[in-house]
């Protein structure tokens, strides 16, 4: 028996729509039980609508940082992580001024508790890095300096990031509790030196690269294998260094959180520790 053409079209409909209800069904059940399974990428896809990770960060974690990143991207295919790197003072502020990002790692707890107090990041700050200083040279060295107390003698030009800057805080700290052992005036011989101040420690490093300046005092880390052979560093005593310490947080305006959350887990990991040291950068443990 031939069906009426009426009756061929309703049936056809009614299986179309069976068929397409079952995919539909599917699809859902699948995508639920991905995002089980890999919670990362979905809840990234689902925060920001794209596989982007913003991270401010001071300019001395620009090297480890970057490698840390290239990791990361490779565990978590689509993701992309962008970097600002700079002075802690000033990423603060471009936060407080409605820049955004979903990490913050600050060079020193002040601009991380003053960021706490703008309200601009949230939960925990953990230390994740420790870090020390180190007096630099231009190789050629003319004003003729060999030790940390020489930054004191008439004539040197000597360049400091400014106070604000975490770096440029802990050189001045240093240099006055150097007093005991270079002469009870020489932290006012050495600021008496001061030609430039920066705002940032890799514009210290570039200046006495450069021999713009006789003298600088940076981190340990950014003596790195491709500035050094421009550059001889000087050490700075136990009894008058400083101990940096970097404290890491989620933003309060956070997009990414659960890319961001995999990110400052990484950076205590074991794996991201080494990656730390292996960029002179003092781990947690040591």
């Amino acid at each position: 028996m031939i069906m009426p053409r009426s009756h061929r079209h309703s049936s056809f409909v009614a299986r179309f729509v069976f068929v397409g209800t079952f995919l539909w069904v599917f699809a859902t059940n699948f995508i639920l039980d991905f995002e089980q399974k890999h919670p990362f990428s979905i809840a990234q896809a689902q925060s920001t609508g794209t596989d982007e990770l913003m991270v401010f960060a001071a300019a001395s974690l620009t090297e480890p940082f970057t490698e840390i990143g290239k990791r990361l991207e490779l565990s978590h295919p689509g993701l992309k992580v962008v970097y600002n790197f700079g002075g802690s003072q000033a990423l603060r502020t471009q936060l407080e001024q409605g820049a955004h990002a979903d990490v913050f790692a600050s060079a020193d707890a002040v601009q991380m508790d003053q960021a706490k107090k703008s309200n601009v990041v949230q939960g925990e700050s953990p230390i994740f890095i420790k870090n020390r200083l180190v007096a630099i040279v231009p190789k050629d060295n003319k004003a003729k300096i060999a030790t940390f107390c020489d930054l004191g003698k008439p004539g040197v030009k000597l360049d400091l990031a400014n106070a604000k800057v975490p770096v440029g805080n802990y050189s001045r700290q240093a240099i006055a509790k150097a007093n005991a052992e270079c002469g009870a005036d020489f932290e006012q011989r050495t600021l008496k030196n001061l030609v430039s101040e920066e705002e940032n420690v890799k514009q210290v490093v570039t200046k006495v690269q450069l021999g713009e300046a006789d003298a600088g005092i940076v981190y340990v880390s950014d003596v790195t294998p491709k500035v050094s052979k421009d550059l001889h560093a000087i050490v700075i005593a136990d009894a008058y260094n400083q101990l940096a310490t970097y404290p890491i947080a989620l933003t309060k305006e956070v997009k990414n959180q659960a890319a961001a959350e995999a990110f400052i887990k990484f950076v205590l990991s074991a794996e991201g520790q080494a990656i730390l040291k292996a960029h002179s950068f003092l781990p947690l443990k040591e």
